[in-house]
């Protein structure tokens, strides 16, 4: 006589097992792409503001020297000493 194949739960369940951590672990996978591009991004903008900052320091270290606003006052400002002329060049 032939055995009646009965349905096998035991493999069922065992594939059922097998989906849900696969797709448990390629959402982490996805989730850490995801954090590892958005870290990236952040390093970058760091790596800006931080050249930025130090642009913004040099700047104000220059023009806390005299010396440095009084050219200042004079090229972009025209101003001028006094008894000084002031000079205009024709070129633009």
């Amino acid at each position: 006589m032939r055995k009646k194949k009965s349905f096998n739960w035991f493999a069922l369940a065992l594939f059922a097992v097998i989906a849900y951590f696969s797709t448990v672990l390629v959402s982490q996978q996805v989730h850490l792409t995801n954090v590892n591009e958005s870290q990236r991004i952040a390093d970058k903008r760091l790596e800006q503001a931080k050249a930025t900052n130090e642009k913004l320091r040099k700047e104000l270290a220059e023009l806390q020297d005299i010396e440095n606003i009084e050219r200042l006052a004079r090229e972009d400002l025209g101003m001028t000493k006094q008894g000084e002329m002031p000079y205009q060049s024709t070129r633009p």
